[in-house]
């Protein structure tokens, strides 16, 4: 099977089936699922894509997602993957490279631009979005939705990729592999085989629609392809050389881990805290059954 992991709702590909959790409901290729918990069998996959997916992972998250791509690939399957690239980005900053951020701002419309280079930078390692919520440390606020959470360079994507049982691990140009899919840059479906930026001027030259309002997308066109985002995009090809198993030894998390991660658990131990998000999680996985909301509503009037 190939996999493309978080492809956009209008994305269509030839024998490529999808897993995005925004994916309602699955319906022969198009699989709606958690990319940490995939139902698909064990050594399933042949080749695996992420297209700007993994800055969305909140790093502490990021070692669930690795082992569960592990665990559905097979021994030699390709994976690709692209991030933002922290790195050049980083050194375009540095250097108040206003061209270089002009240009990206054309690939990436939602890149903000009233706090200048820096407020641009700081985009591309935390924006607005709807993958992750964040509340108050008291549950009781809902505070912003998250997009980006987090930025990665080369050496960091490797020492991951590492650690979860992949090797051969290679930094790519735009639209170069050895798979003759990933040759094709990412484009509207009936219009020229190459990458265009897909901002609005684009979609208003082509009649395109793009919008997002009251919940839900408006799209009049699908996309096809893989790379995008030539100038910001860090693009990574490797292949899987061991099955990963999760070990206190191999737990990125574990209190013995050479990192500060399992600090993030320690808002648990404060009973009250962890009480309210205790009862936030069991009331969120009941919501689905009427009678149960019915008296809810009713218990909280």
């Amino acid at each position: 099977m190939k996999m493309n992991l978080g492809a956009s709702r209008n994305w269509i590909a030839e024998g490529w089936a999808v897993l995005d959790h925004k994916i309602e409901k699955t319906e022969n290729l198009r699989i709606s699922g958690d990319i940490a918990a995939m139902d698909l069998p064990d050594k399933s996959c042949d080749i695996v894509f992420l297209s700007h997916v993994l800055e969305h992972i909140p790093h502490i998250k990021m070692q669930a997602v690795m082992a569960e791509i592990n665990r559905v690939m097979r021994i030699g399957g390709g994976i690709r993957l692209l991030v933002p690239d922290l790195k050049k980005i980083a050194e375009a900053y540095v250097n108040q490279d206003v061209d270089f951020f002009k240009e990206a701002k054309l690939e990436d419309e939602s890149q903000r631009t009233d706090l200048g280079l820096g407020g641009m930078f700081m985009n591309f390692i935390v924006s607005p979005g709807q993958d992750t919520v964040l509340f108050n440390r008291n549950v009781d606020e809902f505070i912003a939705g998250y997009a980006h959470l987090y930025s990665y360079d080369f050496e960091m994507m490797k020492s991951i990729l590492e650690n979860f049982g992949f090797g051969n691990i290679k930094q790519m140009k735009f639209c170069e592999s050895k798979y003759d899919d990933f040759k094709t840059p990412l484009h509207v479906s009936h219009l020229e085989n190459k990458w265009q930026n897909l901002n609005n001027e684009f979609y208003r030259n082509n009649n395109l629609v793009h919008k997002y309002s009251n919940g839900t997308y408006d799209i009049n066109f699908t996309v096809e392809g893989f790379d995008r985002d030539p100038l910001t995009s860090l693009i990574i090809e490797a292949e899987k050389v061991a099955d990963f198993e999760l070990t206190e030894f191999t737990n990125l998390n574990h209190e013995n881990a050479k990192n500060y991660n399992s600090y993030a658990f320690s808002l648990l131990e404060d009973k009250i805290v962890g009480e309210k998000i205790n009862y936030l999680i069991k009331v969120s996985n009941k919501l689905h059954d009427e009678d149960f909301k019915l008296k809810l509503d009713k218990l909280l009037k």
